[in-house]
């Protein structure tokens, strides 16, 4: 009797391996959908057009404004060198020395291409930068709670 119960269950199985099979083999499995492709918007809910960088054509990498970073001598001069190719986030996440500060304005200059900067503007830049986003860490003892 036990026979009888397990023979339905095999032929079920070998018939549907099979039709998988024959479903894989004939391309049906592995068709491929279409890419998504959101709805399309009515022209009142479009999105205002990002203003367009003409040297590169392409809009700029972020929404910031000036009044997002905080005000000092060199704001400005910091956020239009700054922000043409990163967001002013990136910027307060940093927390570095002005010699790091330096070194970074290398390591955009060398690796990033970032175009070259006046020598009168560069330590204006430094200046602000280290000034408004020194490092957080002081060691041992400084803002750890834990140790206090």
């Amino acid at each position: 009797m036990s026979q009888l119960t397990v023979t339905p269950v095999v032929v079920i199985t070998l018939t549907a391996t099979f039709l998988l099979l024959a479903l894989d083999r004939s391309g049906e499995l592995g068709r491929r959908q279409p890419p998504y492709a959101p709805p399309a918007r009515p022209a009142a809910m479009a999105p205002a057009p990002a203003v367009v960088d003409s040297e590169k054509g392409k809009p700029p990498p972020h929404n910031d404004t000036l009044e997002d970073l905080p005000e000092g001598k060199g704001r400005e001069v910091t956020f239009y060198a700054c922000t043409a190719c990163h967001g002013v986030a990136l910027i307060k996440a940093q927390g570095l020395t002005r010699d790091l500060w330096d070194s970074t304005f290398d390591l955009m200059l060398e690796k990033h291409r970032m175009p070259p900067v006046e020598a009168a503007e560069r330590a204006e830049i430094l200046d602000y930068l280290s000034e408004q986003f020194p490092p957080r860490r002081r060691g041992r003892g400084g803002d750890n709670p834990f140790l206090k």
